[in-house]
């Protein structure tokens, strides 16, 4: 608790004044009364279950402080939105990362790492941000960088802008001074005097924090620095937040859940046809080798009937010429080659002229020995 009211009263803040002056009396009577804060289920978890979306960005920020009992609402620490971001990256369940958004701004340190780190989130997965209830100042800060920012139509945003409070404590009284980067930054605020040159000291910081400020919104919403820093950390309505261009449109709890339910319906479908088509693909591809396949046997077919039409022709001639055509087609059959088929051709032609000379000079015999008998006979 302590460490939360020197941050109110010691560091730059990005809230409104309302909820600066709130909390800083809150904490002061805090210290009068502490056990009226002390409830039952206090609590200092990073979830939430009061909220629709993946992540919640209610109540105040700061760099590192966290906790504060329920009564003093929840203290939501960069770090943890950080680890929180992390998480949603890291579960592939999750394709698109939805946070809510609520709360009157934080503390300046530590702000903008979170911011650059949302930058490197949204390269992985779509961050979609929904404004519902108040956002202001480093609220809107970290909503300006979703991918998609909507809120309601009663939701109000803004105050784009850096404030800084100094305690002045006399000995009769306590006098807080804001020190702010725009004209209704410190609407509201009770307190008087400051010197001169501390005022100038702390308006240099609170300027070039600011200029930073202005230049991430204007980056993260596609507008000019110069346009964010003229809209003087005023506060709009939901209807004038998309005329500024600070969102990407209005729309009810209702109309966010449809949009995400339709965004997971359109993803399952697009993940099914991207599968059909896919498989529709691989069939494609199958059928495309199977042709070639195909027409690949169909031509070594026809190359095969054209070799051995073409060596039945030469086999045949030969067997032809060497009187043993009949053997010609047999050869063939049996898948001779033009050199095996001449030899067995040859080998059969000898074969032949062997038995054809053997059968004439056993027939001279014969006719010998019948003339000789004729002769003996007359």
């Amino acid at each position: 608790m302590r460490h939360l009211l020197q941050l109110l009263t010691s560091q730059v803040m990005m809230m409104t004044t309302d909820a600066h002056q709130s909390y800083y009396h809150a904490l002061l009577d805090y210290y009068k009364h502490p056990t009226q804060f002390l409830a039952e289920g206090a609590v200092g978890a990073r979830s939430r279950d009061d909220s629709l979306c993946h992540l919640a960005v209610f109540g105040p920020t700061t760099h590192r402080f966290r906790g504060v009992d329920a009564n003093c609402d929840v203290i939501r620490c960069y770090r943890d939105i950080r680890a929180d971001l992390a998480e949603a990256v890291a579960d592939e369940a999750i394709t698109h990362i939805l946070i809510e958004f609520d709360g009157p701004g934080g503390e300046g340190s530590g702000l903008f790492d979170l911011l650059d780190y949302m930058s490197e989130v949204k390269q992985s997965k779509p961050i979609i941000g929904f404004i519902n209830g108040a956002s202001f100042s480093a609220n809107y800060a970290i909503a300006s960088q979703c991918t998609e920012l909507y809120m309601t139509p009663h939701s109000v945003g803004g105050s784009i802008g850096a404030i800084y409070c100094r305690e002045e404590r006399c000995e009769s009284e306590t006098k807080v001074h804001y020190i702010t980067s725009g004209e209704a930054k410190a609407d509201g605020q009770p307190y008087l005097s400051m010197t001169e040159s501390e005022l100038k000291r702390w308006q240099t910081l609170i300027t070039e924090t600011a200029h930073t400020f202005f230049e991430r919104v204007a980056d993260a919403r596609h507008l000019k620095p110069e346009d964010v820093e003229a809209l003087q950390a005023n506060i709009f309505s939901a209807d004038k937040m998309l005329e500024l261009g600070l969102i990407d449109g209005i729309k009810t709890e209702e109309e966010i859940k449809m949009m995400m339910s339709t965004a997971k319906h359109q993803r399952i479908v697009a993940e099914l046809h991207a599968e059909h088509e896919q498989d529709m693909q691989a069939l494609h591809h199958t059928n495309q080798q199977l042709s070639q396949q195909i027409e690949q046997i169909q031509a070594d077919a026809k190359a095969l009937g054209d070799n051995q039409l073409r060596l039945l022709k030469q086999v045949d001639q030969l067997a032809e010429s060497a009187g043993v055509r009949d053997i010609a087609a047999e050869l063939v059959v049996q898948g001779a080659d033009l050199v095996t088929a001449k030899e067995k051709i040859k080998t059969e032609a000898a074969k032949r002229d062997e038995t054809l000379s053997l059968s004439s000079n056993l027939e001279d015999q014969d006719n010998t020995f019948d003339m000789t008998q004729l002769i003996k006979e007359a």
